[in-house]
């Protein structure tokens, strides 16, 4: 199988992810987006969703200094720290998936503008470590995937504890 393959997939998950999550807070209970806390004291359904909006960014980021940088280290913002400095549960949850596609889309167009010799391209990551640009989008499906379980789980926990 050839890489590009893969990394097609990889480009269809990342524009999957959007059309999942539209259809998450589409359906969901307005109150449920803010009211209800992964575990009863982590994140909301909107505080996740301003998370991968504003780290879309992030991310965006790391693959231009990857491309751009000898093994520039990656930047990585406190998580926590931006959710509270951004205060998401007070934005419009419609606002934020319309600010993450425009990110995504930007930051998807900028991948498949990559040459053969840029996937091997390293940056330092602060926790992991060395990470390719390939790695890197791995990772991104990854963090998506496992942040729509963190909505789908924390809505759930809702219905589960009414």
């Amino acid at each position: 199988m050839l890489i590009e393959t893969v990394r097609s997939w990889q480009y269809n998950i990342m524009g999957y992810t959007l059309k999942t999550v539209e259809s998450i807070f589409t359906a969901a209970d307005p109150d449920a987006l803010t009211k209800y806390r992964d575990s009863g004291d982590g994140w909301t359904a909107l505080e996740v969703l301003g998370h991968l909006r504003d780290f879309e960014g992030v991310l965006f980021e790391r693959t231009r200094v990857t491309v751009e940088q000898d093994l520039p280290t990656l930047p990585f913002p406190n998580p926590d720290e931006l959710a509270r400095q951004r205060d998401y549960n007070h934005l419009s949850w419609r606002t934020l998936l319309t600010e993450w596609r425009a990110e995504r889309a930007a930051h998807l167009a900028y991948l498949q503008a990559r040459t053969e010799g840029d996937w091997d391209r390293p940056g330092m990551h602060p926790k992991r470590g060395r990470l390719t640009l390939l790695d890197q989008l791995f990772l991104l499906t990854q963090h998506d995937s496992l942040h729509i379980e963190q909505m789908t789980r924390t809505l759930a926990e809702r219905r589960i504890d009414s």
